[in-house]
């Protein structure tokens, strides 16, 4: 008896080490889901081997899902939906993939674990994961203190099927986890959350929550704005200089040009604001955006204003005419192209745009180009007639 007072003594002095140490995220906002994690011993000390991985929710949802990665793009993925049968779960490894919703990724090796399933409106997924060292896209470092792992959800009907790929909309909410792999580090089970011997913490955080509608929203704004701004208002109010015979034309020209560059402040803004939400600040549309509009900004309005006074003064053009309006056609074609740019990024972390968008974008960017260049080649070849016979 006292020999068995010591054993059981003697067990709970065990390091806690050799316990499996579990690291849970609960998104904001989301209590009924959790995301949990936990490397084995061998794994951290190797570099590797398995993790695991368990996906909770005891909300209905059509799908969750949970990855690594710092964004969609590129992300290891497993979503988790509810199976043919409606009382058990099927989990699909997917690649996060650009202009596309996730791919299924045949490749990746796993295993769900004993008490995985639906039970009581519970929905549990316990993952062992053989395949997530390294995969198409990215490595795990597994003594980061601050591991992302990026996290979405879907309401609605459950989906059941069994069809690892089978086709899922866009999710509502999803947002990146920041997990501290070093504290997740521990024990040697062959499914650590089927054990009471674990020891759980919340070492993770937030690192960014987005609403899907919230953004779309966004989306929409911006595209609106910097369409208008760049494909219609900027060639049409620069060429009011030159076809309408006023000598009050260059005030109107400057006031609907300010009421633009205030425009284009504005869905700059709200463009900058939706590429930090999304995670792809330092992708070439928003770098593009950040060269264009600023220039605009600037150095057009300053450049104009130049040209104007001297004009006042000598009746002539300065050097700062031909910069601004060389500059200012540079800049505009540069918006337009970028503008075009930008429907390439509708499947990172939104829906993709739809093709008669597309389609109708590029119509009327053509046509506005093609009779702006035209109009332009018209004027000079008229102006230089005139001058011609002036002379003769």
């Amino acid at each position: 008896m006292a020999k068995g007072y010591l054993r059981l003594y003697f067990w709970l002095l065990t390091p806690t080490l050799s316990r499996s140490q579990i690291q849970t995220f609960v998104p904001p906002g989301q209590n009924g889901v959790t995301y949990s994690v936990n490397i084995p011993e061998a794994t951290a000390s190797t570099g590797t081997g398995p993790i695991f991985f368990q996906l909770k929710s005891t909300t209905q949802l059509q799908w969750f899902a949970f990855g690594q990665g710092a964004q969609m793009q590129g992300a290891n993925l497993f979503i988790v939906y509810a199976s043919s049968s409606g009382n058990n779960i099927t989990v699909s490894p997917r690649l996060g993939v650009e202009h596309v919703m996730p791919l299924h990724n045949p490749k990746a090796e796993l295993s769900v674990l004993n008490d995985s399933g639906i039970r009581n409106g519970i929905m549990t997924a316990n993952i062992r994961c053989d395949s997530c060292i390294t995969w198409a896209g990215g490595s795990e470092d597994l003594t980061s203190s601050s591991s992302p792992w990026v996290w979405a959800v879907k309401y609605g009907s459950p989906l059941n099927t069994n069809n690892l790929a089978t086709a899922i909309t866009i999710h509502d909410l999803e947002g990146i986890a920041a997990i501290n792999l070093k504290k997740a580090t521990g024990g040697a089970s062959d499914n650590p959350f089927a054990s009471s011997n674990y020891m759980t913490g919340s070492s993770s955080s937030s690192i960014s929550t987005v609403n899907t509608g919230s953004v779309e929203s966004r989306r929409k704004a911006h595209a609106i704005i910097m369409i208008l701004v760049f494909v219609i208002f900027f060639p049409s109010f620069a060429l009011m200089l030159r076809i309408v015979p006023s000598s009050k034309i260059v005030y109107f020209h400057a006031c609907f040009q300010l009421f633009t560059l205030a425009l284009a402040i504005a869905g700059f803004g709200i463009g900058i604001s939706m590429a930090r939400s999304l995670g792809f600040i330092r992708m070439y549309h928003p770098i593009i955006g950040m060269v264009t509009v600023p220039s605009l900004v600037l150095f057009q309005p300053a450049m104009g204003f130049i040209q104007h006074r001297y004009f006042q003064r000598t009746g002539g053009k300065s050097a700062f005419a031909y910069l601004h309006r060389w500059v200012g056609r540079c800049l505009i074609v540069l918006g337009i192209i970028n503008a075009g740019l930008g429907f390439r990024l509708a499947g990172i972390g939104l829906p993709i745009a739809p093709v008669g968008a597309v389609i109708a974008y590029a119509v009327v960017a053509g046509l506005v180009g093609i009779c702006y260049i035209l109009t332009i080649l018209l004027l000079s070849l008229r102006k230089r007639r005139v001058s011609e016979s002036s002379s003769s």
